[in-house]
């Protein structure tokens, strides 16, 4: 009989299980077969990248905390040096203060130059249009189309600059100094002759002054305003020292009160000729009287006022005067406007009267003149309006077929016929000229054809005739 300790010496150990093996590739570890020290490389590196992070934050946060200081150092810099607004108010004050003594010796110490030399400062004066708004009329409210939206020519008038006083007392001291009828040695072609004096007429006008016979001398001038300047300094002008190098008298007429009104050109000084005919005059052959040197019946009628009114009735004081004086002297024909009625000056009038502090809105205005050039007609109207409605307004107000007249304007020379088109299209706005016609006929073509001629005679005519179509 067998012991137990026989039967186990002779049971077979059981190997121990080997690494697993793919069988398609040997020698190949399988997924997740990785050894320990790669594991300690990577924790290694994480750890190293954290720290520095670690230190990057630690560093950035002592800057946060430094430049928090000095904002708040910064601040309270600030509160300090800061003033009170008390203080700021009453600082400017005493600015204010001390500059405006500063200004008041200064006026002071130029009145004082000033008076030295018997100068005044008078300032500038009132503007016109303010002072015209305050001033109330006799006659009431004034159309406010004709007052406000029309240019008058009195309207760009400048304000006399010329103490008109001073300067006559400088004139009439210059006259004192030359005695009246005394004679001066003039030279002549061969020898010298003995000249009396005769005052020298000097025109002294609003806006200029005139020697002699002319030319007109504005205030604007260079000359003239040398000219001013010698004589209120006590000396007789330098454009007269030539002729009279003792003094002259002068004969002054102050006509202050009136307005010069310059031609804008001179005769031409040439010889005029027409092609095919002999030549002309000079123009320095024919004596004309200088406009400003006598009284024309329409200056004179100006000067008198348009209405009277007596006991209750208005009676018209140029009417009967400019029939009077048609018979001596004929008169210019005077344009007679006519102001038409349009939907956009009522409602233009009505805004006015309702809130006249609103600004206007863009507006057309048209003068447009008759065929005969004896009436204007005013409209206004809307940029966007068109020529069909400035026509049918015209013939409204004309009482006449709207297709009997034609619109143009001379400058540039254009025919308005396209019914379609508004104002602000065709270029008229803001305002604008425009002039009425007559329709005109379409111009027929003409064709050349050979014919007989209208003349007797067999034969025909040797070239071709024109006949209308």
């Amino acid at each position: 009989m067998s012991s137990p300790l026989a039967s186990l010496s002779k049971t077979r150990k059981v190997p121990l299980p080997s690494e697993p093996v793919n069988p398609g590739r040997r020698g190949i570890r399988i997924y997740g077969d990785v050894p320990a020290s790669h594991d300690s490389e990577l924790m290694a590196f994480m750890t190293r990248k954290l720290w520095d992070l670690e230190q990057q934050v630690k560093a950035q946060t002592d800057e946060i905390l430094s430049k928090d200081q000095k904002i708040a150092a910064l601040e309270d810099l600030v509160q300090t040096l800061r003033p009170h607004p008390a203080e700021a108010t009453l600082q400017r004050q005493e600015e204010l203060e001390t500059m405006c003594m500063q200004l008041q010796r200064q006026v002071r110490e130029m009145e004082r130059f000033l008076s030295d030399y018997g100068l005044q400062w008078v300032g500038e004066p009132m503007d016109q249009e303010d002072s015209e708004s305050k001033t109330v009329s006799e006659h009431g409210e004034r159309d406010w189309m004709t007052a406000k939206k029309f240019w008058k020519p009195g309207d760009s008038l400048a304000p006399p600059e010329v103490d008109f006083d001073r300067l006559l007392a400088s004139l009439q001291d210059l006259s004192e100094l030359v005695v009246e009828g005394d004679t001066q040695v003039t030279p002549v072609p061969g020898g010298a002759r003995l000249r009396t004096l005769e005052p020298i007429p000097l025109k002294l006008y609003r806006n200029g002054i005139m020697m002699f016979d002319g030319p007109f001398q504005p205030f604007y001038d260079p000359s003239t305003q040398r000219c001013l300047r010698d004589i209120l300094d006590g000396f007789f002008p330098l454009e007269l020292q030539r002729l009279y190098p003792n003094g002259v008298p002068f004969k002054v007429s102050d006509l202050r009160n009136q307005v010069y009104l310059e031609d804008g050109l001179d005769p031409f000084p040439g010889e005029g000729r027409v092609v095919g005919r002999q030549r002309m005059h000079k123009a320095l052959d024919r004596v004309e009287e200088h406009p400003g040197s006598r009284m024309t019946a329409e200056k004179f009628l100006n000067r008198l006022p348009k209405f009277v009114i007596r006991q209750g009735e208005v009676i018209d004081i140029r009417g009967p005067i400019r029939d009077t004086l048609q018979n001596c002297c004929p008169l210019p024909a005077r344009i007679q406007e006519i102001v038409v009625e349009t939907p956009t000056l009522a409602a233009e009038r009505e805004r006015s009267q309702e809130s006249p502090n609103t600004p206007a809105p863009p507006l057309s205005m048209l003068r447009i003149k008759s065929e005969n050039g004896e009436q204007a007609f005013l409209l206004m109207m809307q940029p966007d309006n068109t020529i069909g409605d400035v026509r049918a307004l015209l013939a409204q107000a004309r009482v006449m077929d709207a297709s009997a007249f034609e619109i143009f304007s001379t400058f540039p020379p254009t025919l308005y016929q396209d019914d379609t088109l508004t104002l602000q299209a065709a270029g008229l706005v803001p305002k604008a000229a425009l002039l009425l016609r007559a329709r005109r006929a379409p111009k027929s073509s003409l064709k050349f054809s050979p014919g007989p001629c209208p003349g007797p005679g067999p034969s025909p005519c040797p070239g071709p005739s024109p006949s209308p179509q």
